[in-house]
């Protein structure tokens, strides 16, 4: 009895989607933005635009005659959003319930990886010591993302076939290539702007942060055009310092980009039904936490 109960008990915690509380709050927490508002502004400005492209793909899901057309329709939608982006944190729910409750799993998985994403933000900027005391703090905010295992997608390698190597994969970039390369664009800006931190001086980082904001800028000028990434951008790649000084990091949020782009196929693909989808979800968010799926010894796939 007590097996079948514990069992139930897994199973429903993957069904459901409960808040995933970072607690305590560290006290760094979103001084990014205190730092670098319009960074830190564009940040909660791709949650929301993640959110309000895959809550209308699924609304969708199906019935899309003219994906081209679409992608016009909402690329204009997400740029007012860019261009004047919310200065607090919109919760997912609020804007995407269809999402929110065919990915359980794959949005509690976000939302903790999220957080340590912000949270090492807030460090790198805020930290008045640029050298073993800065470190050592993200190796504690670390510590506490790697202590919650529910919700903890895997640092160790995958390839690039936990991506591209599922029977609907690549279905997002072929039918919204613009889409697919805003998303990329995010990932590489996220991802520059550890390097950009890590700079020793104050304006050292303000220049680089600056350039990476109009970098950014000018990669989503004329999608799919000004997006030149043949490949998801990779962290130790676009952040080679910050990879070195953590290499075990820039793989999780590595995996993380790349279950984004399995969410993004999912949801796209006329090979996952819709009432296929949830389920799929699932399956996909625990690979996403297993260090033995599409395991690699090789870290920087894009430098082969």
């Amino acid at each position: 009895m007590k097996k079948i109960i514990i069992l139930l008990s897994l199973l429903f915690s993957n069904m459901l989607r409960s808040e995933v509380v970072w607690y305590p709050s560290p006290p760094e927490a979103y001084k990014l933005g205190e730092v670098y508002p319009e960074a830190q502004r564009l940040l909660f400005a791709f949650d929301y635009g993640h959110a309000l492209v895959y809550e209308t793909l699924i609304l969708k899901k199906g019935n899309i005659e003219n994906p081209k057309e679409l992608e016009k329709e909402l690329l204009g939608k997400i740029f007012k959003i860019l261009a004047n982006p919310p200065v607090i944190k919109v919760d997912e729910a609020d804007i995407a319930p269809s999402y929110v409750y065919k990915f359980p799993l794959i949005i509690n998985l976000f939302d903790w990886s999220h957080m340590l994403h912000q949270f090492v933000l807030d460090v790198l900027a805020t930290s008045e010591d640029r050298g073993p005391i800065m470190i050592n703090r993200i190796n504690e905010i670390y510590g506490k993302y790697k202590s919650n295992k529910p919700v903890l997608i895997t640092d160790e390698c995958k390839s690039m076939l936990f991506m591209d190597g599922h029977y609907f994969s690549k279905s997002f970039r072929k039918k919204f290539p613009s889409f697919n390369l805003l998303i990329w664009s995010y990932h590489w800006f996220q991802i520059r702007l550890y390097e950009d931190l890590l700079l020793p001086t104050k304006m050292e980082r303000d220049v680089a942060v600056a350039n990476t904001i109009a970098q950014f800028k000018l990669l989503i000028s004329d999608l799919p055009d000004s997006a030149d990434f043949d490949m998801m951008p990779e962290t130790a790649v676009e952040a080679p310092t910050f990879a070195k000084l953590f290499p075990k990091i820039p793989v999780a949020f590595d995996n993380n980009h790349m279950l984004h782009d399995i969410v993004s196929d999912m949801i796209t693909s006329d090979k996952v039904p819709l009432e296929k989808l949830r389920g799929e979800a699932l399956r996909m968010g625990r690979m996403a936490q297993d260090p033995e799926a599409f395991k690699t010894t090789n870290c920087n796939q894009n430098e082969q």
